[in-house]
């Protein structure tokens, strides 16, 4: 891929942020009762609902998750890029579009399944507790309160291990893993029984790697 194929990604990824807006807008419209992805489309007794438009609705829901699956394939395209030119060009900055919601974009890279969650809750070793707006942290979609089960390379040792002692260690690591200047975390976190994955693309200051959030060790008990 050149940089002009690049940008012309970047163009279309954009396009499909502004088309899911457009979609969520008109589901989460009065008109439709902010019936959403996930609102009924039968009332109690069973029967579809007659106080909404069911059928454009269902055409909506459906656009959506298609616009995802492309949106995850433009992205890992873009990421692809942005990776290979890390070692021999100035780090690539991409910002989305601001005025969609994060949550609708990372929803295609959610992970429910128990198993998995489970995993993740047993591998918690920090929690983010604050997020300076406009990071990167920020940027990347990343918010107070998501408990980090990886960051970077950075992952508990031994799930066994829940004590706050050797999540502080953890905590550690991350400030030297930051010394060594990642171009790009990848960041693992559970927000409210859902796996996420996002990456951060770090500033570069006087004072060292910016990425503008605080991580606090997780509290086990």
């Amino acid at each position: 891929m050149n940089l002009e194929e690049f940008n012309e990604l970047v163009k279309k990824r954009e396009d499909i942020e502004n088309e899911l807006k457009e979609h969520m807008d008109f589901l989460e419209s009065p008109e439709n009762k902010n019936v959403g992805m996930k609102g009924n489309l039968i009332d109690s007794e069973g029967f579809p609902r007659n106080d909404i438009d069911i059928y454009s609705i269902r055409v909506a829901r459906n656009k959506i998750i298609c616009l995802k699956n492309d949106y995850i394939d433009i992205n890992k395209k873009l990421e692809e890029y942005i990776h290979k030119v890390h070692s021999t060009h100035p780090v690539i900055r991409v910002e989305r579009n601001k005025n969609i919601n994060n949550d609708l974009l990372n929803t295609p890279q959610q992970i429910t399944k128990e198993e998995d969650i489970q995993n993740a809750k047993k591998n918690i070793f920090a929690v983010i507790d604050e997020v300076i707006d406009n990071s990167p942290s920020h940027k990347s979609g990343l918010k107070i309160k998501d408990q980090i089960f990886q960051f970077g390379d950075i992952i508990k040792k031994n799930e066994n291990e829940q004590n706050h002692y050797s999540n502080i260690q953890l905590i550690k690591e991350i400030a030297n893993y930051m010394k060594t200047q990642p171009k790009q975390i990848l960041v693992k976190i559970l927000r409210e029984e859902n796996i996420l994955f996002y990456h951060i693309i770090p500033e570069q200051t006087q004072k060292g790697l910016y990425i503008g959030c605080h991580i606090s060790p997780y509290d086990n008990s």
